[in-house]
């Protein structure tokens, strides 16, 4: 199940955007938009071995909060689909750079990450979706690392990355995913802080209503 408690956006955009193709070919791959400067409109952390669920309308960062203000956890867009039929690829492009490897972080975060959902169904408030794997990327100031995580055996493999500036991709196999042929998607940021015993908080999610076949945060894999 998703590990996250859920705040909606404090504001929800209501304009619809089609979900565009990114290249021709047998590439189904798509591209959507997401609204920038919304950090800190959720309220939200990930808990492990729990559920998602709704939490308060409010901001807790408060209005000082360093980690609102990083350009490189606000996304601007996010893809994911098949290069081909052997290649699943999952990417983002961020309000800002990604940090180099010897970048400081925000003071008092421990790590950031990029990540994707892969799940059974999409998350509502009343529907607590079972995860079946999480894709990411993660930055700790010294070096990065990329890798999918099973819920079903609790266990990681490191996957291939590329890192563009303020875009990422990263690769997978159908296999790697246990071969599923249909699944929900969303993808979010995330920091830690220091302190090894908090949670790790999203900083960014799906935008909602951004594709006429989205159903809360999640969108349906294959693609119409």
């Amino acid at each position: 199940m998703r590990k996250v408690l859920v705040a909606l956006l404090s504001a929800i955009v209501v304009g619809l955007m089609l979900a565009m193709p990114v290249s021709a070919g047998k590439s189904n791959v798509v591209t959507i938009p997401d609204r920038t400067g919304d950090l800190g409109k959720y309220n939200v952390y990930i808990i492990v071995g729990g559920t998602r669920a709704v939490a308060q309308f409010n901001n807790s960062w408060g209005d000082n909060a360093p980690f609102p203000r990083v350009g490189y956890v606000d996304m601007v867009s996010e893809s994911f689909g098949m290069l081909d039929k052997n290649t699943y690829v999952f990417g983002m492009e961020l309000a800002a750079n990604l940090p180099r490897v010897g970048d400081p972080l925000p003071p008092g975060i421990r790590y950031v990450g990029w990540q994707l959902w892969l799940e059974d169904s999409p998350w509502s408030p009343t529907n607590p979706a079972k995860t079946y794997w999480q894709v990411f990327l993660e930055f700790n100031g010294l070096s990065y690392s990329a890798g999918i995580w099973d819920w079903n055996t609790y266990t990681s493999i490191p996957l291939p990355f590329t890192i563009d500036g303020a875009k990422f991709q990263i690769k997978f196999s159908p296999d790697q995913i246990g071969n599923l042929e249909s699944f929900w998607w969303s993808a979010g940021t995330y920091l830690a802080k220091n302190n090894i015993y908090a949670w790790p908080w999203i900083t960014d999610l799906t935008d909602l209503g951004v594709a006429p076949d989205q159903v809360w945060f999640d969108l349906p894999w294959p693609h119409a």
